[in-house]
């Protein structure tokens, strides 16, 4: 469930950045509403999105790759140097 809101925010903000897009090809003061419009949408979409991940991985919904974490722990090989007589 927590997938599907990320990657529908996701396309909440691709969709703000077209929007903001067409503004620029306007350009004037409507298009420059429309461009400061979508910035502010952006960005707060964006940083919703930042907290609520932050928030579902302390929450446990979503977990972390741990490819490394996981992996065993290895010690490098000694060198043996030879005992001169």
């Amino acid at each position: 469930m927590t997938q599907v809101v990320i990657v529908l925010i996701i396309i909440a903000i691709l969709v703000a950045l077209g929007f903001g897009l067409i503004g620029m090809v306007k350009g004037g003061k409507e298009g420059s509403d429309k461009m400061f419009k979508s910035l502010v949408t952006r960005v707060s979409l964006s940083v919703f999105l930042f907290l609520l991940v932050l928030f579902a991985g302390y929450m446990g919904w979503i977990k972390p790759n741990a490819v490394m974490i996981d992996a065993p722990v290895t010690q490098a090989p000694t060198v043996q140097t030879p005992v001169q007589k």
